[in-house]
């Protein structure tokens, strides 16, 4: 399962298709990653300023530079919920301003490891 918060420029991709894919890279490109995790694809094209080569498996788009990529099928989507919080200070904590997390649940149906 992966959880994705509304406002991330990834959640309309993984809303609009049937799959999506999960990239590990190696430590080389560890800068790369936090670069990743800081700018808005929205805002610029990190694809391309990061040098990656996209390619596509049954719509889903992966980079030949991840040393693993995990092909998955999405099977369940749900929105997280503050009556589902157990620990009610986490809600609080984490979800001050209601944007939830989404929770997608899938299948692996191919791993690809570069060697």
């Amino acid at each position: 399962f992966i959880v994705i918060r509304p406002q991330r420029y990834t959640k309309e991709f993984i809303d609009g298709a049937e799959g999506f894919s999960l990239s590990v890279f190696g430590e080389e490109r560890r800068k790369m990653m936090s670069y990743f995790g800081s700018v808005s694809g929205r805002d610029e094209d990190k694809i391309a300023k990061a040098d990656l080569t996209p390619l596509q498996d049954a719509g889903r788009m992966y980079f030949a530079e991840a040393k693993i990529t995990l092909l998955c099928k999405k099977l369940y989507a749900q929105e997280f919920n503050a009556e589902s919080f157990i620990d009610k200070e986490s809600n609080a904590k984490w979800y001050a301003d209601g944007d939830y997390h989404t929770m997608y649940i899938a299948e692996i149906d191919r791993i690809l490891v570069q060697e």
